[in-house]
């Protein structure tokens, strides 16, 4: 700020003259020339030698200031709201890129798996929303194993292992999927599926053969399809001094043959029974029970 010296009424005339003198020189050398004020709105000068008046400097903040940020420039952005998060938005309202928030990645949700299994078959799925897509897996029902008949003079009696079942898994985007999708779950010489989009076959039973001259054979195993990865279960195996064992699956192993026993069942999903084994003079034997088919869902939002 200039320096002014105030003018007394009982200066004299030649102090006076002075101190005026010295007041507008001071004011001079303190003034603004109006030519260093810059009323462009967009600053496009960039200079140091220019003054942006109140009104450029205003509009210029009020309309952005500059241009919206990108991979390769500098500029504004804004922050994502959590439906944008979500949806995968890449710009928001303002037309300007999205920043994600710590927040915003901590809050959002983790994968849900949902499990199904035969006693709800057939079940319905609802496509929940903000669902980006789905990794669905289908294991098929584990074939039985064979029943051995009751031993006669010829010899042991046999049953071959039953087959592991197929498999099928699948990533399915959101926008693909159907409102509701029906999930079957099926026992065995029942297909499982997931809709249209995935679907796998049940193992075979084991045979039966009578008299140790005779082979009971092995269950095939079921095959998957329509998956990105499509799998077969194991065969199930035969024998002729034992019940045969299980095949086995993605998720499950086969039971154990007999001897003079039933077979034992398949374990986890979709793995073979194993086949039952009657010797000369002993019950009828049973063969294991094929463990059971599961649909996973697991649905992703981000």
């Amino acid at each position: 700020m200039a320096t002014i010296t105030t003018v007394a009424s009982g200066d004299l005339i030649t102090n006076s003259r002075t101190d005026l003198n010295n007041n507008f020189a001071n004011l001079n050398s303190d003034k603004i020339e109006t030519s260093y004020l810059d009323t462009d709105t967009t600053l496009a000068a960039n200079s140091d030698s220019k003054i942006a008046t109140q009104k450029a400097v205003k509009t210029y903040v009020d309309a952005g200031g500059n241009v919206n940020a990108s991979t390769t420039t500098k500029g504004i952005v804004e922050e994502a709201t959590q439906a944008e998060f979500d949806a995968g938005t890449v710009t928001g309202g303002t037309g300007a890129r999205l920043y994600v928030t710590p927040a915003l990645i901590k809050g959002s949700q983790l994968p849900i798996v949902k499990t199904y299994l035969n006693a709800a078959s057939p079940a319905t799925w609802t496509k929940p929303s903000g669902l980006k897509y789905v990794v669905v897996e289908v294991q098929a029902t584990g074939g039985n194993g064979g029943n051995a008949a009751s031993g006669g003079s010829s010899g042991a009696n046999t049953g071959g292992g039953g087959g592991g079942g197929g498999y099928s898994k699948k990533q399915i985007a959101a926008a693909t999927l159907g409102a509701t999708e029906t999930i079957t779950i099926g026992a065995v010489g029942v297909t499982s599926s997931y809709g249209s989009h995935a679907s796998a076959t049940s193992g075979s039973t084991g045979g039966s053969a009578s008299g140790a001259a005779s082979i009971a054979e092995g269950g095939a195993g079921g095959s998957g399809s329509s998956g990105d990865v499509n799998g077969g279960g194991g065969a199930g195996t035969f024998s002729n001094t034992m019940g045969g064992t299980g095949g086995c699956s993605f998720y499950g192993g086969g039971g154990k043959g007999g001897v003079v026993t039933d077979g034992s069942s398949g374990t986890g999903y979709g793995g073979g029974g194993g086949g039952a084994q009657s010797s000369s003079g002993a019950g009828a034997q049973n063969g294991g029970a094929g463990a059971p088919a599961i649909v996973i869902v697991t649905e992703y939002y981000s």
